[in-house]
């Protein structure tokens, strides 16, 4: 019985350490979300004229990830090396939302022939729904979208911030 016991201790120990530390950011979580905490801009796209008609306006998603990213202090106006970038679709009952960030990179392949320099999402969440004109519900979904972001983005730049 010791045995058994000594045998299932030595084969969970390795998970253990990795389930004691879900909060260490990975190499990917650098390469998506690391900014030395510096502050990013915000652009939310253009929406159809159906997503005016339930009350989603631009306005109101730019105020709502302002306030969102200001109270975190990762807002920047202006322009900057990263951004946020929001893109509501809606379309009859039903709508898309993606919520990705930004970064201005260089790419040394391609800077052999052009300058190599451009924006590339390096973080993304999205999704689809059924709306059922209401524009609370998808405000929502962009909300916690948003919030998701903040959340990783701190927990990868913690020890900039």
């Amino acid at each position: 019985m010791k045995r058994v016991a000594l045998v299932a201790a030595v084969v969970t120990a390795p998970f253990l350490a990795i389930a004691q530390e879900p909060n260490t950011p990975t190499d990917f979580d650098y390469f998506e979300l690391w900014n030395r905490c510096a502050p990013t801009s915000l652009v939310v796209e253009g929406l159809s004229s159906e997503a005016d008609e339930i009350g989603i306006t631009r306005e109101r998603i730019e105020t709502l990830a302002r306030s969102r990213l200001r109270s975190a202090r990762i807002y920047r106006d202006g322009w900057s090396d990263t951004y946020l970038y929001i893109r509501v679709n809606v379309r009859l009952t039903y709508y898309g939302l993606e919520v990705e960030y930004r970064k201005f990179v260089f790419d040394h392949l391609a800077g052999e022939k052009t300058d190599g320099q451009g924006f590339a999402t390096t973080w993304e969440r999205g999704g689809v729904g059924v709306h059922g004109r209401d524009a609370g519900f998808v405000l929502q979904n962009v909300s916690e979208h948003i919030d998701e972001f903040i959340d990783e983005y701190l927990r990868v730049n913690a020890e900039a911030c």
